[in-house]
């Protein structure tokens, strides 16, 4: 368990936003993104457990068809999502079906019910 968690996402940065939406909604954190990271703050004193957040990012990577190409590797209080293959994953070259994004605040699922009922929020 710890505090703070930096997420270095240099390979990834096409899906910076996404990844970011992704793992903070399953941890429970506030994200708080950079140019090519991504740092999540605990909403209350409970520290962030750094497991839940690498399976959370291997979760995401899987969902889009990328996982066997990055690895997710960790040291101290920082997650670094590695391309295995030496090249950035490009915005065209993944694929989006299966996942469902709100334009409004980026939050995202896999699942359309909870996309719809999720949209029904921002025009309460």
């Amino acid at each position: 368990m710890m505090g703070l968690l930096t997420v270095q996402c240099k390979d990834v940065r096409a899906i910076l936003n996404e990844l970011a939406v992704y793992v903070s909604d399953q941890m429970g954190a506030v994200p708080t993104l950079k140019s090519s990271e991504f740092v999540l703050s605990p909403i209350d004193d409970e520290p962030l457990d750094m497991e839940l957040a690498v399976t959370s990012i291997r979760e995401y990577l899987d969902s889009i068809g990328e996982g066997r190409n990055f690895v997710v590797a960790r040291s101290d209080d920082t997650i670094l999502v590695k391309s295995t293959t030496g090249k950035a994953l490009q915005t065209n070259s993944r694929p989006t079906q299966g996942m469902f994004a709100c334009s409004h605040c980026g939050f995202l699922t896999q699942y359309e019910e909870e996309y719809h009922i999720h949209m029904r929020i921002h025009y309460l």
